[in-house]
């Protein structure tokens, strides 16, 4: 899969012979910053229900003004089997995220514990039960690091949109339709529900904070035109607005007998080491 955008982030999963070591089919949060061009033809182009893009614009832009946050997360990930029986994965995790250039995530699921490290100089993957990891050289933005994995080194998957320096420009770039449904509650607490539809085949639900702070509490992905119309969905919670991360926490140390893999394909040998076995 080649493809790139906000569309595309929505039905990627992380791919490649790496990925496939450390994580299996796990999806980790990834993201792109997209122009403000495309974001206002979308507006003009796509059928939104005013009082859902009121909602949308403000958790975006109310998530963009945060300087730093953390998050705990707790989804599912259906896998639909070659016999067509589909299956549901489970994976919980956090999130701390501080602008303009750090990203941690740490996650573990059914098939695999995984961290990512972004200190605004290298992104890393670490496969804790593989006990291998790959590391490169990454921009000093979040934002173009976040399109870099996608572009040169395929790490692409859902709610990454979240996490870039324009949500609303990212969340909207391919969308063809979109609904306000009501209020509801996730975990007690009052929300928004908002649904949309993608012109790729990708329908996408958010729940959103109703109060002083819009913040994003369910988000699910539907990728109806797949076999089986498999779903993404988190919930996110614990959020924490202040958190007073340090630099340390997005630094990246390698256990002493951790093995460094490469993000490439391996070679013909079947080997996928980089610089070295350490």
């Amino acid at each position: 899969m080649t493809d790139t955008g906000s569309s595309a982030r929505l039905r990627k999963r992380w791919c490649g012979p790496l990925l496939a070591l450390l994580l299996g089919t796990t999806p980790l949060l990834a993201g792109a910053q997209q122009e403000q061009a495309t974001a206002e033809r979308t507006e003009s182009d796509a059928r939104i229900d005013p009082q859902a893009q009121r909602i949308l614009r403000q958790m975006s832009d109310f998530l963009a003004e945060q300087r730093e946050f953390s998050v705990r997360t707790e989804g599912t990930l259906d896998e639909v089997l070659d016999s067509g029986q589909k299956i549901q994965l489970q994976r919980a995790g956090d999130v701390r995220l501080q602008r303009p250039n750090r990203l941690r995530v740490d996650r573990a699921g059914d098939l695999a514990r995984l961290h990512l490290f972004y200190d605004g100089q290298r992104l890393t993957v670490q496969g804790e039960q593989a006990n291998v990891y790959a590391t490169t050289p990454a921009p000093s933005t979040l934002d173009a690091t976040l399109d870099m994995a996608s572009q040169k080194l395929g790490l692409d998957a859902p709610g990454g949109d979240l996490l870039v320096s324009n949500p609303y420009t990212a969340l909207t770039e391919d969308v063809r339709s979109g609904r306000y449904l009501g209020r509801a509650k996730v975990n007690g607490v009052p929300v928004h529900h908002l649904a949309f539809r993608n012109r790729d085949g990708v329908d996408w639900e958010l729940w959103v904070e109703d109060g002083p702070r819009p913040l994003p509490l369910k988000y699910v992905i539907t990728s109806r035109d797949l076999p089986g119309a498999p779903q993404y969905s988190v919930t996110l919670s614990e959020w924490n607005l202040s958190p007073k991360l340090t630099a340390d926490q997005f630094q990246f140390t390698p256990p002493r007998d951790a093995t460094r893999v490469s993000f490439l394909a391996p070679d013909s040998k079947g080997g996928a080491q980089q610089g070295g076995s350490k």
